[in-house]
């Protein structure tokens, strides 16, 4: 090979150009309360981003959360209910759950609520589109 080829080669690795692209994408359900009948929902209403120390090791799965959020919005505690693969992504689910700032639905009188969620992770697929049609078929599965 000579140098010029070696560069090009180079110049592409380096760029990712050659590299396979990974998508991964998350899923929330509200399993309780629902959505309509919540009185604290999250204040900015986009999916989670994906836990890096769940991307960097490639492991997809889900885990069922018991979230209690208090009469002023805070969240008060967050405790895994059950998760595949087993305990492997609490700790990070955890933190993301952590980040959410909560805000009071509109009619609704600030009461301390009990809630149960669902965060499906899931990698893979050619598209951002193919990977989250997979991440909503995960999520009608049993998550045990």
């Amino acid at each position: 090979m000579n140098y010029k080829n070696l560069l090009f080669v180079i110049y592409f690795l380096s760029n990712g150009t050659l590299a396979a692209v990974n998508y991964a994408s998350v899923e929330l359900t509200h399993l309780k309360p629902t959505i309509a009948e919540t009185t604290w929902l999250r204040e900015k209403q986009f999916m989670p981003r994906y836990p890096v120390e769940l991307a960097k090791k490639g492991i997809v799965g889900c885990g069922v959360f018991k979230v209690i959020v208090d009469e002023s919005g805070l969240t008060e505690s967050i405790e895994l209910i059950s998760s595949v693969p087993k305990k492997v992504i609490s700790k990070p689910a955890t933190k993301v759950i952590q980040d959410w700032e909560w805000t009071l639905v509109k009619s609704k009188t600030p009461k301390r609520e009990e809630k149960l969620l669902r965060l499906d992770f899931c990698m893979g697929g050619n598209t951002e589109a193919e990977s989250i049609s997979k991440c909503k078929q995960q999520a009608a599965m049993a998550c045990e």
